[in-house]
């Protein structure tokens, strides 16, 4: 109860922070500098990587590109539903991280796990396995091509390891992949690096941060 308090207070004492900043921004008898990026566990972006358009689909089978992002926040994790340890552990954290947002009222970005193995993971696999940590989050799949090219617009990389047997094979094998969240702003842009270990705390820090930084530049 006590963690959950302190929490609730460092996120007011963020959201009037924040707030401050922008309202300097807007406003031109101030004498605030112009804001630059805050601290978090990662980097914010001085200015947004451009994500170029890509072509996947969501655990709907849906067509899902770069226009699905436009006007709303979201949080990218690359992964995949065979990952025996990191994946359940991050996506369990962001549940908590999505549903702490909504208690306080503050909007949560849209949860995206982008599967770094579209071999195995179709989008029947990824609706059963995101909807098990949030019924809310969206699963992303697609052609080997097409899953590459988003994830190094994301600076996340990614490559077969050997599986149980030690080697590599069709159905044995396992993903070694980046740990780091991708928030993507309201432009459909890679505006921040969220780096591990992951935290409720740490990363709405990085949101609110990051958010109050996209505001006093737009």
């Amino acid at each position: 109860m006590k963690k959950q308090q302190s929490i609730i207070l460092a996120i007011s004492a963020l959201i009037a922070a924040s707030a401050g900043i922008w309202m300097g921004q807007q406003n031109p008898d101030t004498q605030l500098p112009r804001i630059k990026p805050a601290a978090i566990q990662g980097a914010i972006y001085p200015a947004a990587k451009t994500i170029n358009d890509f072509s996947l689909v969501n655990q709907h089978s849906e067509k899902i590109t770069k226009d699905n992002f436009i006007d709303h926040w979201s949080l990218i994790f690359v992964g995949y539903t065979h990952c025996p340890d990191i994946c359940p552990t991050t996506m369990t954290v962001m549940n908590q991280v999505s549903e702490f947002m909504q208690q306080q009222k503050i909007q949560p970005p849209r949860i995206v796990f982008l599967s770094i193995d579209p071999l195995r993971d179709t989008s029947e696999s990824l609706k059963s396995y995101v909807t098990y940590f949030n019924k809310d989050f969206i699963g992303l799949t697609g052609s080997v091509e097409e899953v590459t090219k988003l994830s190094k617009q994301l600076n996340a990389v990614f490559r077969k390891s050997p599986g149980a047997s030690g080697e590599i094979s069709n159905d044995d094998y396992l993903m070694d992949h980046s740990s780091a969240l991708m928030l993507i702003n309201p432009q459909g842009n890679l505006q921040s690096i969220l780096t591990a270990p992951h935290t409720p705390g740490n990363i709405i820090e990085s949101i609110i941060k990051s958010q109050a930084y996209y505001k006093g530049t737009h």
